[in-house]
């Protein structure tokens, strides 16, 4: 069965070369961080198995933004505000959510304001499709003069590697220090696959930033939730990838995801994992993250 299934069930200091965008620069609250560009080995450099992380290959991106924290509920409130958008679970048949131990069926009342599990302000929002994600981006740079957009799979990628390091995990290779599967998730969800004898200290999505950024500064970029990007899914898109910049397929049905969450088994969280989903799908462990290009 094809691995869009998997989420559909849902089982300070600055180093050198990167900055922070302030308020007063974007004019809006969700503080970009400058990557500098380079050149990295994008793929799965740590196992030789067959995946559609392979073949490794060698990939350059120009210098960007990202966003230091995954988009937030009170961030897509005032969206919503502004607007009166109605995402598609709202205005369609709802979100896929988890029910009961560790079952899960798309749920008519839940959305981004209504996940059937605790959330404020400061969690990362979910419920939201690639569609829904496309016109808040839309709406921000209408409402800011800006060009923020979504990262591409490549800039993702870079920037959880802390520069295209070689970290299995955006905290490095060693002790967990994000969201995702773990103790805590599984004393609500008896049957989820988990990382065993680690406790995160949330069962559900964790306020953005509650744990150790990666080396420049960025936070939950392993775990929390899966975050949208800007490429669409081409099969064996790796095996003809240009060196420069790759952004994906020219068209598609499916939209890439990456870092996995906060309900999903830890291998999914890992910073070469691969995650694609059709554009209006969503689910409780679907939000996004902001880039933006340097002009």
């Amino acid at each position: 069965m094809k691995l869009v299934m998997l989420i559909l069930f849902c089982l300070m200091v600055v180093p050198s070369g990167y900055s922070y965008a302030s308020d007063s620069d974007t004019g809006l609250p969700d503080r970009m961080v400058f990557v500098k560009g380079g050149c990295f080995q994008m793929g799965d450099i740590f196992r030789d198995v067959p995946s559609s992380e392979k073949p490794v290959h060698e990939v350059c991106v120009d210098d960007f933004y990202i966003g230091k924290y995954e988009v937030t509920v009170g961030e897509f409130r005032k969206f919503v505000e502004s607007t009166g958008y109605r995402t598609e679970a709202e205005a369609q048949d709802g979100c896929h959510s988890w029910v009961g131990d560790g079952t899960e069926k798309k749920i008519k009342e839940h959305y981004w304001d209504n996940t059937g599990f605790p959330q404020t302000d400061n969690g990362p929002v979910v419920c939201v499709s690639w569609n829904d994600v496309y016109n808040y981006v839309k709406w921000l740079n209408k409402k800011g003069g800006s060009n923020y957009r979504l990262l591409t799979e490549a800039e993702w990628e870079y920037a959880a590697r802390s520069g295209g390091k070689a970290y299995q995990y955006s905290w490095g290779n060693k002790t967990p220090s994000g969201n995702v599967a773990d103790e805590s998730a599984r004393s609500v969800m008896a049957d989820l696959k988990i990382w065993d004898g680690y406790k995160d200290g949330h069962s559900y999505t964790a306020p953005v930033g509650s744990y150790k950024p990666n080396d420049i500064g960025v936070y939950d970029m392993s775990g929390n939730v899966y975050e949208w990007v800007q490429d669409w899914h081409e099969k064996d898109y790796y095996s003809h990838s240009p060196k420069a910049n790759p952004s994906g397929g020219a068209s598609g049905k499916d939209k890439m995801l990456r870092g996995g969450a906060w309900d999903l088994q830890p291998d999914t969280a890992r910073t070469t994992s691969r995650y694609w989903n059709e554009a209006g799908a969503r689910a409780v462990c679907m939000g996004f993250r902001l880039g933006r290009s340097v002009e």
